[in-house]
């Protein structure tokens, strides 16, 4: 199996934007999906709960993926394709992508062009040539078309909160900001999907930097896309340092510390590591203020003014559920978003910290992009 083979191939289908189907509220909105591994089906699971979506269509390369697909989903009789450029040719109205993140960039355009809604997973892509691809695509999306990339946490209600709070300034100016996501995932005790040696990378691709983008961009590009949104925009250099302690196989890193500046001035730090011991789990971002500290995760929102005014607010609902919901009512009451330009703007500056540990230097956003 090629590179070629796993991606389909690279042709499009053009389709006039108005076509995109603008769905009654009675009317079941007609999804597809390309790549029902472990991630596709616990989206699609989301989009199956809901009444209001039915999968009529699933494509992947392996057909015990598919069928396992379907057999987990409660809606059953979706059709099977091992081309996706078929599955665009279907009745579908959106389509899940959760292939492969260096694949994202020709999906995406293939299903924008297609005229359908789309939810993609992050990240946009590998590289920051995908991402440019990216760019140019969000420029092609119809009017009518709601183009959401997996970005969860811009739809918890903690999240909106706090970054209401940061933007009417309640808390004053933001001068300093950290993104953490310190979690095991048991390092040397995860069990890699058979395959041959020709097809060994594709189907780990998690494990590989050319297929996934390394863990700055695949995991930890959902504090850094928090970064991004409550300081208004992308970082104007960065420099940092990571590597390899426990992981032997692939050629990802399994630490790093990254800071990056942003316009304004202030300065923002992730760390993030994969080993630890078994459930320890640090994942949040904090903003200090001139006046009080925003703490964010996805169970909860803290915010810290002094000592005898704290507040803590828990989160029960799952964020990605409210991303999915989100998706599904504005595909529906024809109320797109298209949020492909923020997208590759925060995998970009999970890049930006990738090179810059690379050539381990500081590194500037005009470098990066001149040379990508």
């Amino acid at each position: 199996m090629t590179r070629r083979q796993f991606a389909g191939t690279t042709g499009v289908i053009a389709m006039e934007p108005q076509l995109v189907r603008g769905s009654q509220a009675n009317s079941a909105v007609r999804m597809g999906i390309l790549g029902c591994g472990n991630r596709g089906t616990f989206d699609a699971k989301i989009f199956d709960r809901d009444d209001r979506v039915r999968f009529t269509a699933v494509c992947d390369l392996r057909e015990e993926q598919m069928a396992k697909f379907d057999g987990e989903m409660t809606k059953k009789g979706a059709r099977r394709f091992r081309d996706y450029r078929e599955l665009l040719q279907s009745d579908v109205d959106a389509v899940l992508i959760t292939t492969p993140a260096y694949i994202h960039p020709e999906h995406l355009e293939a299903a924008i062009v297609a005229g359908k809604h789309v939810y993609c997973e992050k990240p946009a892509a590998a590289s920051v040539a995908g991402c440019k691809s990216v760019l140019r695509t969000a420029a092609k999306a119809g009017a009518k078309q709601c183009v959401t990339v997996g970005f969860q946490n811009r739809y918890g209600p903690g999240y909106l909160k706090a970054e209401e709070m940061i933007r009417k300034n309640v808390l004053g100016p933001i001068k300093m900001a950290r993104s953490n996501w310190i979690a095991s995932t048991g390092i040397g005790k995860r069990k890699r999907t058979p395959a041959p040696p020709e097809q060994e990378k594709l189907v780990n691709w998690y494990s590989w930097r050319e297929y996934s983008g390394d863990i700055i961009v695949e995991q930890n590009i959902h504090g850094v896309d928090v970064l991004n949104w409550f300081l208004g925009g992308a970082p104007i250099k960065a420099q940092g340092s990571g590597g390899r302690i426990l992981r032997t196989y692939g050629d990802t890193m399994d630490h790093l510390n990254v800071t990056f500046t942003y316009p304004s001035g202030v300065r923002a730090m992730l760390a993030a590591s994969q080993f630890g011991p078994n459930g320890y789990r640090a994942v949040s971002e904090v903003f200090i203020a001139t006046e009080g500290v925003i703490e964010t995760t996805r169970q909860s929102l803290s915010v810290y003014r002094d000592a005898k005014n704290q507040t803590l607010e828990n989160i029960e609902k799952g964020i990605t559920e409210n991303a999915i919901e989100q998706f599904i009512s504005r595909v529906q009451q024809g109320n797109p978003e298209n949020t492909l330009a923020r997208a590759a703007e925060s995998t970009l500056t999970c890049l930006l910290g990738r090179i810059a540990i690379d050539r381990n230097r500081e590194v500037t956003w005009k470098e990066m992009m001149s040379e990508g």
